[in-house]
């Protein structure tokens, strides 16, 4: 069972690279088209749920540029760009964070992995892009890396749930035996 996750771990890994891969060899043209045209489904989207006038919307928008582009003010394309980045690499985290796990049962060293894989496809991935005349960023690999990080923090605090979960029905079970022990014995 173990071996079948893994295997399926790492193939969807390599899976959600190529992904990552794909987008990165877009040529400028096309890569700004998608981002417009992702652009459109939102605000599609946004027309049905309303979302951007939110109080939650407003502060995580203005949030996110200050971070993401202190210097200047961004177009809506470019804040769907860089969020698609952090999007992609807070999936890929969580992947490799699990992928850790499973690997060495370790919390350390899938923090390690859920990080430092996705920082290290991240620098391959900006260095890639030149190949496509494409600008390559720091910031890019930063915002790739914190949304790794992220999703490894997502990961983490799933997982202790579920070791708590597990913990506490473990020692129900033990209450539970040791109490039908102990009343089998009185009658004995």
């Amino acid at each position: 069972m173990k071996k079948t996750l893994l295997i399926l771990l790492t193939l969807s890994i390599f899976l959600w690279v190529g992904f990552i891969f794909y987008f990165s060899s877009q040529s400028p043209v096309n890569s700004e088209k998608q981002a417009t045209n992702f652009y459109r489904f939102l605000q599609k989207l946004d027309e049905t749920l309303d979302f951007t006038k939110t109080n939650l919307y407003v502060r995580l928008r203005s949030f996110l540029e200050k971070a993401w582009f202190p210097n200047k003010v961004p177009k809506t394309s470019d804040l769907v760009r860089k969020t698609a980045h952090f999007g992609l690499y807070f999936v890929l985290g969580i992947a490799c964070f699990f992928f850790g796990l499973l690997y060495n049962k370790k919390i350390l060293s899938a923090i390690a992995y859920g990080i430092g894989l996705p920082t290290i496809i991240a620098v391959f991935d900006e260095y890639n892009q030149k190949f496509y005349h494409r600008g390559s960023s720091l910031d890019d690999v930063i915002i790739d890396m914190t949304g790794a990080a992220f999703g490894v923090l997502l990961s983490l605090i799933v997982y202790s749930i579920f070791v708590i979960i597990k913990s506490v029905k473990l020692r129900k079970r033990r209450l539970e035996v040791s109490t039908n022990e102990d009343d089998l014995s009185s009658f004995r």
